[in-house]
């Protein structure tokens, strides 16, 4: 586990809508530059997340970030 790992918990969507698609694809060219407006997406997942947590090795030992809406991040550490 050289490179860590994460998971996240909850529940994805297909939404199908164009004009959605078309705000995120204008969205998206605003902040990164990445032009995909004008293109029809097959597939546009979107995600309601109920939790997460990453798992890293720090220092000698394991370090656990866990995070559910409205709950302060927090960081078990395992020795």
């Amino acid at each position: 586990m050289k490179d860590g790992d994460a998971k996240l918990w909850g529940v994805v969507e297909d939404v199908q809508d164009a004009a959605l698609h078309q705000r995120f694809a204008a969205a998206l060219f605003e902040e990164t530059g990445l032009d995909l407006r004008g293109q029809t997406f097959d597939h546009f997942y979107a995600a309601d997340l109920v939790g997460a947590s990453a798992v890293e090795i720090r220092g000698g030992h394991l370090e656990i970030t866990i995070w559910r809406p409205g709950e302060p991040e927090r960081v078990v550490r395992k020795e």
